[in-house]
């Protein structure tokens, strides 16, 4: 499995994979965002959202709860997969100013830990 970076933003980055299928993608992705601590919450076709902490304690008490979720979203091309990475998280779900800066920092922890794991 080759991993390549496409695309970068500040709350989004976009993978091209080749030498997979669809199965080892699938199964490599799980499996990387469940040694991050993010677990599945939903796998609808070509979106994965994984997420930790609590929502709903997040909203009430702001930075102080954690919480961080990842929108990852597979498309398939001639063979290749492109996987986009976004961090949907909005300004109440950050939890502030203090939880916008601690959820951008831990993107790009994870980013940074996605891109060891496939060995880019």
């Amino acid at each position: 499995m080759i991993c390549t970076v496409v695309d970068f933003e500040k709350d989004s980055v976009v993978y091209n994979f080749t030498g997979a299928t669809k199965e080892e993608l699938d199964n490599h992705l799980n499996l990387f965002f469940t040694t991050e601590n993010l677990l599945l919450k939903s796998d609808i076709s070509e979106q994965k959202i994984f997420q930790k902490g609590n929502k709903i304690l997040r909203i009430i008490f702001g930075a102080f709860i954690k919480y961080f979720k990842v929108v990852v979203t597979i498309r398939s091309e001639n063979g290749v997969f492109t996987v986009k990475l976004y961090r949907d998280m909005n300004f109440i779900m950050s939890g502030g100013i203090i939880g916008r800066t601690a959820a951008r920092k831990e993107f790009a922890r994870i980013n940074e830990a996605f891109k060891v794991y496939f060995g880019h």
